[in-house]
């Protein structure tokens, strides 16, 4: 089994398809604060530097292709001002395109156009569901995300579903968006923001914004993951990881269904 990861960041899937034994083929990854840290930490894997110049064609029939696209253009933290930031999602579907793999999946923050992609995954034949999750109850970090699973045979979805070890009600949502839990808040990009929207830690002398350590143990990173990097640079990162217990439970699942089909 290998593994594709688009928009790889500090590497979220690429953790969880190394925990599940799927052998990692090639990352794409534009930033070149976090190509670094990849080149280091994920020594011999191929990085293209950007979805741009990704011919997926290379990599043509992969088991798995995943990506979290840069979510500022439809994140809620960015309601009162614009943002420069491209939507890329369209770059993903050329890949999926090109590359046919036998499975997408796909993390962003929880956005009306969820629908949109799932459609232009349906007009190339492939067949998806989405699944709204919550990481609290695996970091204590409350981040709400959807991931969009798909596959070109309904048949292997429905299995998915069926197979996803969720508390399912009638949407078959993980922990689902409309049941807050007490934890906390989601992390941002800002290494020192005074924000309501944000979490706090009280010392014992006064209230304080979480330090390196403590994002990454809210992100779901092993300890030690991040070191060497500065504050800002940690903030930045962990504010836009994929959170990789979540991906590693949805890879899982596929491998699951993977193996029933021997």
């Amino acid at each position: 089994m290998t593994h594709i990861d688009l928009f790889t960041g500090i590497g979220g899937f690429i953790l969880a398809s190394h925990w599940n034994g799927i052998k990692r083929e090639v990352m794409c990854e534009k930033d070149k604060r976090c190509r670094r840290f990849l080149e280091r930490t994920w020594p011999g894997i191929p990085i293209i530097n950007d979805i741009r110049e990704f011919d997926g064609s290379k990599w043509r029939g992969r088991f798995l292709l995943t990506g979290g696209d840069p979510c500022p253009i439809r994140s809620k933290a960015r309601a009162l001002w614009k943002t420069k930031s491209s939507d890329l999602s369209g770059y993903f579907l050329a890949v999926v395109g090109t590359s046919w793999p036998e499975w997408v999946v796909r993390e962003n923050v929880p956005a009306s156009d969820d629908v949109h992609f799932t459609a232009a995954l349906e007009s190339i034949r492939y067949r998806s569901v989405i699944i709204s999750t919550n990481a609290a109850k695996i970091t204590a970090q409350n981040r709400e995300r959807d991931f969009i699973v798909a596959n070109r045979d309904p048949a292997k979805i429905y299995r998915f579903i069926q197979m996803l070890p969720i508390s399912k009600n009638g949407r078959r949502y993980a922990e689902t968006k409309y049941q807050k839990t007490p934890a906390y808040p989601v992390l941002t990009t800002h290494p020192c923001r005074w924000d309501a929207r944000d979490g706090y830690i009280w010392d014992g002398q006064g209230l304080r914004v979480g330090d390196s350590q403590e994002r990454v143990a809210l992100t779901g990173l092993p300890r030690g993951y991040l070191d060497g990097l500065s504050k800002t640079c940690v903030a930045q990162m962990t504010g836009n990881a994929v959170i990789p217990q979540v991906a590693y439970e949805i890879i899982k699942t596929i491998k699951e269904v993977k193996k029933r089909e021997a």
